[in-house]
């Protein structure tokens, strides 16, 4: 389990979930191996039921049908697709799987909101951030935000015209290992986009899916090896 290196509110509960730690080796097996919290990704369903009910929180946490969109949630809803989600009432919980996207985890100085963000490089593009910021009545300046562990810039290698899309970050686009292909910075556009929203406090976990087997799942890492499919991790952020 990791918690957000932020000085946040008391009562504002945060971490991200990992594949393995001392307290919780998880119940999944094979390419699951760990607390995969997937559902949807062809893992045995009780072992995912079991992994869910070991976070902290378990009960109040509300999962996503995530669709790499730049719809926002607000709970407590009986709405459930979107890639992002708001609260501002204690007990309802914003959770967001990744294994590689970045998952942002957002609250105020207050701790009367919070909000958790799936932002693959489609919900990037699509403004997801600024949608889910919009929710907040807190001044931008008054806001915190996590981005959690996500692929690194020298792990994402895209295409010409994927890279193109993001030319207004220069910084976060560099020449890959062949003329054609190009390392893309997820986290840095995220932390970029969050910064040109005035944020008042934005932290990098600076932590890979992809480097780190032990601790993450990676989607890409698992194409790479050949592999269907692969587990997911939770971001999660609430009230109590």
């Amino acid at each position: 389990m990791i918690a957000p290196q932020w000085n946040c509110p008391e009562n504002v509960v945060a971490y991200t979930s990992t594949r393995y730690d001392s307290e919780n080796a998880g119940a999944s097996v094979g390419d699951y191996a760990g607390c995969n919290v997937g559902d949807h990704v062809g893992d045995a369903k009780e072992a995912v039921a079991s992994n869910r009910a070991s976070l902290p929180f378990a009960k109040s946490i509300t999962w996503l049908n995530q669709v790499h969109g730049n719809h926002v949630v607000t709970l407590p809803s009986k709405e459930t697709e979107g890639d992002a989600a708001f609260s501002a009432q204690r007990g309802y919980f914003c959770a967001v799987m990744t294994a590689d996207c970045v998952p942002i985890l957002i609250c105020d100085k207050a701790g009367k909101e919070v909000a958790a963000i799936h932002a693959g490089w489609k919900g990037l593009e699509l403004g997801i951030i600024h949608k889910t910021i919009s929710h907040f009545s807190s001044q931008a300046a008054d806001l915190m935000a996590w981005v959690g562990p996500a692929i690194c810039q020298k792990c994402y290698e895209v295409d010409a015209v994927l890279a193109q899309r993001f030319s207004d970050y220069p910084s976060t686009i560099r020449q890959g290992e062949t003329p054609e292909k190009f390392q893309l910075d997820l986290p840095a556009i995220a932390v970029q986009q969050l910064a040109s929203l005035n944020i008042g406090v934005v932290v990098n976990s600076q932590r890979c899916t992809y480097c780190d087997d032990q601790q993450f799942y990676s989607h890409r890492r698992a194409t790479h090896q050949g592999k269907p499919s692969t587990g997911r991790i939770v971001s999660v952020i609430g009230l109590r």
